[in-house]
């Protein structure tokens, strides 16, 4: 058996073909089940690890973490006021859209906390609600009354929404209905300094988006 090894060109170790030119790894008669690991021909000699490599390897994860965390806050953070101002925008198109498609009044208002209807001088960062006024020719509700659409809950974070009145109307045709100027709803994020301001243009209803400081 070692005439056959040798002559096939294999490293001979212990009695045992490790290396072969041929037929690497495996054996004439018998193959290696762990030719990287055995006790005879080992790779590792050392099994397991020492405190002081733990140590080192715990102090440049340490390091590591410290240096992506303030990165990873930020994040975050853009992240939410994106989405938040995103699903602002989403909530005037959907009422601008439905006053054009119903051929009535329609809008979006502050609610309370987990409410679902309007409500005077609230806080917009408890959520809002999207509606439309009722048609003299629906018979599915009462004429003159609001029927929501979509409520939307409160804001997560400590983020802000200024909003200069407690709502906003779009007219059949689609145009803001009783504001003299640009309407701005500017959501804000206290830790960060930063603010999205979305601008409903007046008259025409069309939204606009910028950045800002708060």
């Amino acid at each position: 058996m070692r005439y056959q090894y040798i002559k096939l060109g294999c490293a001979f170790l212990n009695g045992n073909p490790f290396i072969c030119r041929f037929m690497p790894f495996i054996g004439l008669d018998k193959p290696l089940n762990n030719p990287f690991v055995c006790s005879k021909l080992p790779l590792v000699w050392i099994k397991g690890f020492t405190l002081i490599e733990l140590i080192i390897t715990m102090t440049i994860a340490g390091i590591l973490m410290a240096v992506a965390a303030p990165s990873m806050v930020g994040f975050v953070s853009s992240n939410r006021l994106a989405s938040q101002i995103n699903d602002l925008n989403a909530s005037l198109s959907i009422a601008r859209s439905e006053a054009i498609k119903r051929s009535t009044n329609a809008g979006i208002c502050v609610t309370a906390a987990g409410g679902t209807s309007c409500v005077a001088s609230g806080n917009w960062a408890n959520g809002w609600l999207v509606y439309y006024v009722c048609p003299s020719t629906d018979t599915s509700c009462v004429a003159g009354n609001n029927v929501a659409l979509k409520t939307h809950e409160s804001l997560s974070g400590s983020n802000t929404l200024t909003v200069p009145a407690d709502s906003l109307v779009y007219t059949k045709n689609g145009v803001v209905s009783g504001a003299a100027s640009d309407f701005n709803f500017t959501l804000c994020d206290p830790k960060r300094g930063k603010s999205r301001i979305l601008t409903i243009r007046i008259p025409t209803g069309r939204p606009a988006l910028s950045e800002s400081t708060c």
